[in-house]
């Protein structure tokens, strides 16, 4: 006699999980109907992470408690995981992979074969050696990486202080196209912005989960944050990473990102070019000035920046307004 087992069952977009109990692959595919609201005479199969399609009731009972098995229309298929993997790192190094003709040669099946490869590893990883922090305890974590960084903590404090830098030099860039903006006054205005961030060494703390002020918890867990007009990840479970972790948790970590609700390219800069044309002028009997605080907040503080997972990372325009940054 079979025995019930519980199941967790998502659609191919893995929008939703649902946990279900069931003996039979037929009772299987009735809850999921009704579970998912479908039309009692849709024909659906299961699909397992990896790809695999689960066809007979033998294989069925194969399956340990609690697999993910993921719901598609007959003759569909969904995204295994090391696909998703591959779809989400080409995505985010985009530019980077259409920089070089070596570049290009990089990135082929070979290399898309690795991904998947990784994606598989990443189910057998180890976690007991999360929460050691020196690099003599977890050396394999340290493996291929070009730093002099003694401990996780201080990698992860530098990767959070490249990014906030990042921001600062494409600011600067953009503004300095800009012909409407006077140098003198734009010069001052990123000095001001680049001894703030001198200030808090560049908000290297955000990703330090030693740091008081880190995103993370002192474990090194790191949570979605949700897309820019959300107050929370709407995927069940939210989306987590630990980079603290493993050496391939650490690599699939710099897909995630640090998002400008306010949009910074298309919001903040147009602002702070229009407060830098109009600072000079008079409001009644006071002279207008840039308002630097607010400009460094919009820029490269939480009270702006969201931490999300590619998912929830939305590239359209933004319906967010900046500035004016004027006082």
């Amino acid at each position: 006699m079979a025995l019930i087992k519980g199941f967790k069952v998502t659609d191919s977009e893995r929008r939703i999980r649902v946990g279900i109990a069931v003996k039979t692959l037929l009772e299987l595919t009735q809850k999921t109907k009704e579970k998912f609201k479908l039309k009692s005479d849709l024909e659906i199969r299961f699909q397992a992470p990896d790809g695999t399609i689960i066809e007979s009731e033998d294989y069925f009972e194969t399956l340990q408690p609690q697999t993910l098995l993921i719901w598609v229309k007959a003759g569909e298929r969904a995204q295994t995981d090391a696909e998703i993997l591959y779809r989400t790192i080409r995505e985010v190094n985009e530019e980077y992979l259409t920089a070089g003709e070596k570049v290009q040669e990089f990135f082929t099946e070979k290399m898309k074969n690795k991904v998947f490869k990784l994606a598989e590893l990443l189910k057998e990883v180890e976690t007991d050696k999360t929460n050691e922090s020196e690099r003599k305890l977890h050396p394999e974590w340290f493996q291929g990486l070009d730093t002099t960084a003694k401990t996780k903590e201080e990698y992860m404090f530098r990767r959070a202080q490249d990014r906030v830098r990042t921001y600062f030099y494409r600011t600067k860039d953009e503004l300095i196209k800009n012909p409407m903006s006077q140098s003198e006054k734009l010069g001052f205005l990123l000095k001001d912005l680049q001894e703030k961030l001198k200030q808090v060494k560049f908000f290297g703390c955000y990703f330090d989960r030693s740091a008081t002020k880190s995103i993370c918890d002192e474990k090194g867990n790191f949570f979605c944050e949700g897309r820019w007009d959300k107050p929370c990840c709407l995927y069940i479970p939210v989306h987590s990473i630990n980079p603290y972790k493993s050496p391939e948790e650490r690599i699939i970590f710099q897909t995630w990102n640090l998002d400008h609700a306010i949009e910074r390219t298309r919001s903040i800069i147009p602002s702070i070019k229009d407060a830098l044309v109009h600072d000079d002028k008079l409001n009644g009997k006071k002279k207008k000035i840039i308002d630097v605080e607010r400009i460094f907040d919009d820029l490269f503080t939480r009270n702006n920046l969201k931490f999300v997972h590619i998912v929830c990372h939305d590239k359209g325009a933004h319906d967010t307004k900046a500035g004016p940054y004027l006082i």
